[in-house]
């Protein structure tokens, strides 16, 4: 199981909101064994407990090492790539951020993560990256992954993509 996140917000109240959202999916992926139907639980969980006007963008997957099925939620985040072998395979958003809405019936989605291929998930700091009102976007974020394929391993993958965001923001 892999969850990734981001509140919206900052400080002490978004962050307070990331650790509750972890918490509460800790407890349920225990006995949630579909993604859809963990983020639909976690909504309802944190719609009741939540301030209106906030909300975290969340993606649930269940990677099945053997076969390579990824079954996942994408409550609104950013869409994950799958690399390797053609071009980036984005995995679109299958509902809202969680909190936003009580009662919304999430969706699950199916992928395949190949021999050789990599699962690449993010969050919105790496494209929204400023320099000046200029964003590090979308088309830099598709050409650093481009280059996963080329990384000796993961960690320098990781490493070369968060280098050049910091030398794109330099000082800001």
């Amino acid at each position: 199981v892999v969850v990734v996140g981001d509140v919206s917000g900052k400080g002490m109240g978004a962050a307070l909101l990331m650790s509750s959202t972890l918490s509460s999916a800790r407890v349920l992926y225990d006995t949630c064994h579909d993604p859809a139907e963990l983020v639909t639980r976690l909504n309802d969980v944190l719609q009741r407990s939540t301030d209106p006007g906030r909300f975290v963008t969340l993606f649930v997957g269940c990677l099945d090492p053997a076969s390579g099925e990824l079954h996942y939620c994408n409550a609104g985040h950013n869409p994950p790539y799958v690399l390797g072998g053609g071009p980036p395979r984005p995995l679109d958003a299958t509902g809202i951020p969680v909190g936003m809405m009580e009662r919304y019936p999430y969706a699950a989605a199916t992928a395949v993560v190949g021999p050789g291929e990599t699962l690449a998930l993010y969050t919105d700091g790496i494209p929204e990256a400023m320099r000046g009102l200029e964003l590090f976007g979308d088309e830099r974020l598709l050409a650093c992954l481009g280059e996963v394929e080329r990384a000796a391993d993961l960690a320098q993958a990781s490493r070369s993509l968060l280098a050049q965001v910091a030398t794109f923001a330099a000082d800001t």
